[in-house]
């Protein structure tokens, strides 16, 4: 990986566009439609995507004992109930569920790919 491809994955890891990603990177928006192109490159886009939503599943997945003891206190009386604390503990075990969820299909389309090469019969 050549040192503007490193800086071109890491734009793309902040940005929210692919010509925003060029621009910070240094580059036009076709060279990296061209980086776009190359297997190598897409690869390891692909690989430090799947890092930093495994991340966040943990980290929300950390925060779910949290949010449902903050539900369980309000259910009990032992605390006021507070609209925001319920959003967001409510927001934190659906945003669990959700990530949980889409991580394990992902874990297990991997798991299937590297089984049988990814390919499909014909």
């Amino acid at each position: 990986m050549t040192d503007k491809q490193e800086k071109a994955l890491a734009a793309l890891m902040e940005s929210d566009t692919q010509k925003e990603a060029a621009k910070k990177a240094g580059i036009t928006a076709r060279t990296l439609r061209n980086y776009m192109k190359d297997a190598d490159f897409v690869a390891e886009y692909t690989s430090r995507k799947g890092h930093v939503v495994d991340d966040a599943a943990r980290q929300i997945q950390g925060s779910l004992h949290t949010a449902i003891n903050a539900l369980r206190a309000i259910v009990e009386g032992r605390e006021k109930a507070d609209g925001g604390k319920i959003s967001a503990s409510r927001a934190l075990l659906e945003y669990g569920l959700r990530y949980t969820e889409i991580s394990d299909i992902i874990s297990r389309l991997e798991a299937l790919e590297r089984t049988d090469g990814g390919g499909y019969d014909e």
